[in-house]
């Protein structure tokens, strides 16, 4: 078997002396300066700082290229004794971007030499926790741990910043290296366990600096200081203000990171203080910091970036709560290890340690479901105090019912979809109800108290539970708050009952703690009510429409006759057997009345027999005369009678006898003159006592007006043809000398004669001149 590397021993000889020196030694370092890593440069315009930044990347890299190409025993001796190295990997892992921020600004060709930089420091960090490269290279595991420690090639800080840098993509490759650091020196347990004291006295100077004391409430002691130096975070710089938010993203962050990548860690954070001292951090800093943020005046888009950096440090702070709780007490129960009712004891221990720190536990039990946790509890079996339990479940849910805010359930209620932090869509049992409830939706289940403080409120998510409370129910909560603080103002009330969604309970309590919102605190509190403007009347009541109040306007009538209603056209005639004569006169005056439309009503004589078809409405003896028909007969409605004419007053006393239209059957009296008709074509008179039928003639007369019309324009085309006029195409007859003009020509496809050709084009230009004279003649007729 090899000697490991830390056992090996190289003779060197000078001279005459022979000297055995170990292969892990000083002398067999390189001399190479390793220069230390920047930041990007924040304004590219400057090109000297830019190069410079460049140059200084390249030499990194090539530097780290040289390295990982040293066989194992050369590596290790630079590794250990070349302090530049360790001030080059150091400065990288402090000032690199994190892996939640970018460095998209840069040119492409400088953002592919820092991911090279990047990729090269993983590397060599690896190797530096690997003591075992092969068989024949290797360093005893116990040397191993030594080395690092001793010559601090790793501590913590180190490690938390490997894991924000490459913790999402190399988790595995990552856990495996921490795994092995703490596997082969034990002492970084410790370390670790100090690490989390130190963050303890973090959060208290971020409190100090932040002018906030703990919660009188919590079980966290205050902190004694210098009472006449406080400064509040609205009369803080704005600089100093956002590193604080900047601060608390890059401690949410790296702390869920490391325990993502090394689990076991969640032990030494379970050991202290940790969990007691993070809620109570966190509901005395986050929720000031929120509505701070707010109030400051700031450009938009910084305002937007640190905004969202405060909600990730949010998130992250609950993660890392959930994380150490999950690994040291829900993790052992799933895999059924021995003594479960240590671990339910554990978890029942640190839940009612936080319960005063409401704000914590509404947040957390927005994103984290304490029913779950008590579900799996419940599963695991062994002695579980259920009085305890439900003392530590309506603590959360009355939390949540106080500063809680869950996003809008999607898909229905039945559905898994909830309103309450108990799992049911009905409020709390217990809660406010009655005056604090619109409908069957508490506003407090939805909109935190402070919502002001911990996110922007949206509206949206509370959906029907959005509306403006007025009327009796208005006053019923002014009265009701009024009756308990009779100091206060009713237009004072009216306003807090509007900012905290008209639940009464929230608006006593926040007047009681002193915790009314920062939009309140300002204004009169004996300020009285102001009357309200008329409430507008809806668009529905607005509207004009010429079928108002019909028996069809369903927007004011309740009682629409649904069997009025047509899908359609209605048929303008029906066939209606009626054996009643009072039904049947009835039905013919409404028809006739309401529609003044034709209806067929056969009347049955009480034989079985129908009898012949009636209109209703009508006389049936003169209907043709007195019924509206849609087809009549429009020919003489533009003449105008006697407009020009003088009228007298024997005239104006007459009345003018009615004639009927020539087109309906109707002829002229006898005592009227007859008109004369003159045509063109022939002339005839007619014998007045023989009755004639001018609607319909007999067809051979026509015929034979026909063929002497047709003769007569023959002879005149005759006359009026010259010799060299074309008759387009056609033959003028052979019989009257006319000249044939041939347009039809050959068969298809075997091609046509010259004159063919022209032929057909003449007729082309001129084959419309015919039909241009008979219109003009007859706009002359």
């Amino acid at each position: 078997m090899s000697v490991p590397l830390d056992k090996q021993k190289i003779l060197l000889q000078d001279g005459k002396s022979k000297q055995s020196v170990p292969a892990l030694d000083p002398r067999w370092m390189e001399e190479v300066q390793f220069v230390g890593y920047q930041a990007p440069p924040i304004d590219l315009s400057d090109k000297g700082q830019y190069e410079e930044w460049l140059e200084r990347l390249k030499f990194i890299e090539d530097d780290l290229h040289w390295l990982l190409q040293l066989p194992h025993g050369r590596f290790w001796c630079q590794a250990i004794f070349d302090e530049s190295l360790h001030r080059c990997i150091d400065s990288y892992l402090r000032y690199a971007p994190r892996s939640y921020e970018t460095v998209a600004k840069l040119p492409s060709s400088a953002k592919k030499s820092h991911d090279e930089v990047h990729r090269l420091v993983f590397l060599t960090c690896m190797r530096m926790s690997t003591y075992k490269e092969s068989k024949e290279h290797h360093i005893t595991p116990s040397v191993f741990g030594e080395i690092l420690y001793e010559n601090f090639l790793y501590d913590i800080p180190k490690l938390l910043d490997l894991c924000v840098l490459y913790g999402q993509g190399n988790q595995p490759l990552l856990a495996r290296m921490i795994e092995n650091i703490f596997t082969q020196q034990p002492k970084y347990n410790d370390d670790l366990a100090g690490i989390v004291g130190t963050l303890s006295e973090v959060f208290d100077n971020i409190m100090a600096k932040c002018g906030i004391h703990p919660d009188p409430g919590s079980q966290t002691p205050q902190k004694l200081g210098d009472q006449g130096n406080i400064v509040s975070l609205v009369t803080m710089a704005t600089g100093e203000f956002n590193d604080i938010i900047l601060y608390l993203s890059d401690i949410g962050m790296t702390l869920t990171s490391f325990l993502n990548v090394y689990p076991p860690a969640c032990m030494a954070f379970h050991g202290g203080e940790f969990l007691v001292k993070l809620p109570a951090f966190y509901g005395a800093v986050v929720p000031e910091v929120f509505a701070t943020l707010k109030q400051k005046e700031q450009d938009i888009s910084t305002k937007k970036a640190l905004k969202q950096k405060l909600t990730q440090a949010k998130t992250n702070l609950l993660e890392v709560f959930k994380t150490v709780v999950y690994h040291c007490c829900i993790q052992p129960l799933l895999e059924k290890r021995a003594i479960s009712s240590d671990y339910i004891e554990d978890y029942l221990h640190i839940m009612s340690g936080i319960l005063n720190d409401r704000r914590f536990l509404a947040d957390y039990e927005g994103i984290h479901s304490f029913q779950g946790d008590i579900d799996i509890l419940l599963q695991a079996g062994g002695d579980i105090d259920e009085t305890r339990i439900q003392y530590i479940k309506e603590a959360v849910n009355l939390a949540f019912a106080t500063f809680g805010k869950r996003k809008a359930p999607k898909g229905a209620m039945n559905r898994g979809g909830r309103k309450s932090p108990d799992g049911s869509p009905s409020p709390l049992e217990g809660g406010a109800s009655g005056v604090g409830t619109l409908a069957s939706c508490r506003v407090s289940d939805l909109v935190p108290a402070d919502a002001y403080q911990v996110e922007d409120y949206d509206s949206s998510a509370v959906g029907a539970c959005a509306t403006l409370v007025t009327g009796v129910e208005l006053e019923s909560l002014i009265t009701s708050v009024k009756d308990l603080l009779p100091e206060l103002g009713e237009g004072f009330i009216e306003l807090c009952l509007e900012e905290l969604g008209y639940d009464m309970e929230r608006v006593i309590n926040s007047m009681l703690e002193d915790r009314l919102p920062a939009s309140l605190r300002d204004l009169d509190r004996q300020l009285p009510r102001k009357q309200r403007a008329a409430t507008p009347p809806s668009l529905v009541h607005e509207r004009k429409n010429i079928y108002d109040f019909d028996e069809f306007d369903v927007f004011h009538r309740d009682d629409v006759d649904t069997r009025k209603i047509r899908r359609g056209k209605a048929d303008k005639s029906e066939s209606v057997v009626i054996g009643d004569q009072s039904e049947l006169r009835d039905i013919k005056d409404a028809i006739s009345k309401d529609y003044g439309i034709v209806v067929d009503v056969v009347e049955d004589d009480g034989r079985g027999h129908l009898g012949s078809p009636r209109v209703a409405g009508v006389n049936n003896e003169g209907y043709a005369r007195d019924m509206y028909e849609d087809e009549y007969d429009d020919t003489y409605d533009t003449n105008v009678v006697g407009a020009d004419d003088a009228d007298s007053a024997d005239e104006l006393t007459t009345i003018r006898p009615f004639t009927v239209p020539r087109v309906l059957g109707g002829g002229q009296s006898r005592d009227s003159p007859r008109p004369s008709y003159e045509e063109s074509e022939e002339s005839e008179e007619e014998d007045p006592g023989k009755k004639r039928d001018l609607f319909l003639q007999d067809p051979a007369e026509l015929r034979e007006r026909a063929a002497e019309r047709a003769h007569t324009k023959a002879n005149r085309n005759k006359q009026g043809q010259g010799g060299g006029q074309r008759s387009e195409g056609k033959s003028q007859g052979s019989g009257q000398g006319g000249k044939t003009y041939d347009v039809k020509g050959g068969p298809k496809g075997q091609g046509q004669s010259q004159e063919v050709l022209r032929n057909r084009r003449w007729k082309t230009q001129h084959k419309g001149d015919h039909r241009k004279a008979l219109a003009d003649k007859k706009r002359r007729v």
